[in-house]
Formats: structure tokens, C-alpha cells, sequence
């Protein structure tokens, strides 16, 4: 009984320390009314397209077929995902793999004007590699673009609600 007692007396305080310090899940950001519809441009199937495209609508953004039926406009000009050896080990063999994440875009109003110039996002993960579990890291790596992928989309989606910003200066 007592250890019941302990258990619950250390969990809420854990919790009361947790919404003490203002911690909370990210969750999905509210898009604003003005915002709600947006057209999309890019390689439709590239990978970190259809992540945008998936984001987006997650969050309540309605996609539309051309520029003119949209206030906005997001241009997803090119993406890349490169790897390369971050350290060797004493026989030359790679320990770690740094993978980078790019996302160039720009953002135009519905005539056509730049409201976001061209912007480069980025990121990068840096994880070991073991040349005995092969598939293991193979799928780690797929694991982590995946995650890069979402990273640039939330960013893109976080510039995007910048405009609501904007417009109520």
C-alpha cells in the first residue's frame, strides 16, 4: 500500500513539475481563416513534396489545383538529401554517416508577387554505423530522412503562418 502511495505521490509531482515549467506536446498549430487555402508547386512526386502536401493538410489547409483559387502560392523550388562520412575508424572503415536535408522554396501572393523571397531550410543528423548489421542501419537511415523530411515541413508550415503576421501589421 505504501508503494502505491510513493508511486502516485512521485508521479504527480512529476507532472505538476512538467505544467510547472510550461512543458507541452507541439501538437497542430491553428491556421489561420485567411490562410486555409493555399496552392502547391513542385515535383509532385518527390518524396518531400508529398511530405509538404501531407503536412498541410494534417493541419487544415485546403490544397487547390491553381495559384489563381488561393491567396498563396508555396513554390517548392528543389530539394536534396545528401550523406556523407562524418568519421573513419583506425582501419579506414566509416563510423558515422551525417545526412543533410535541404528545402528551397518561396512563397507568392495570388498576383504572382514574392511574399516569402527564396529561402533555404536545413537540417542534418549525424548516426553511427555498424558494417555487421547492415540492414539495421539501412533502416535507421530510412528512418531518419523520413524525420528530416517532416522537420523542413513543419519549418515551411511554421513560415507560412508568419504571413497571418504579416498581414496584421
Amino acid at each position: 500500500m505504501l508503494k502505491i502511495a510513493v508511486k502516485t505521490l512521485f508521479t504527480l509531482t512529476l507532472l505538476g513539475m512538467l505544467s510547472g515549467c510550461g512543458f507541452q506536446l507541439r501538437g497542430v498549430t491553428p491556421i489561420p481563416d485567411e490562410l486555409r487555402t493555399l496552392h502547391l508547386q513542385g515535383n509532385e512526386r518527390s518524396a518531400m513534396y508529398q511530405t509538404v502536401e501531407r503536412t498541410l493538410k494534417s493541419s487544415g489547409v485546403s490544397l487547390v489545383d491553381s495559384a489563381q483559387q488561393a491567396p498563396y502560392t508555396i513554390e517548392l523550388i528543389s530539394d536534396s538529401l545528401d550523406r556523407r562520412s562524418a568519421s573513419l575508424n583506425t582501419r579506414a572503415k566509416v563510423e558515422e554517416y551525417e545526412l543533410r536535408a535541404r528545402l528551397r522554396y518561396q512563397i507568392l501572393d495570388s498576383e504572382g508577387e514574392v511574399a516569402i523571397p527564396e529561402t533555404e531550410l536545413y537540417t542534418e543528423r549525424t548516426y553511427d554505423y555498424d558494417e555487421n548489421s547492415v540492414n539495421a542501419k539501412e533502416a535507421e537511415e530510412a528512418l531518419l530522412r523520413k524525420e528530416m523530411r517532416q522537420t523542413l515541413a513543419g519549418q515551411l508550415v511554421r513560415r507560412y503562418l508568419s504571413l497571418a503576421e504579416q498581414q496584421s501589421r
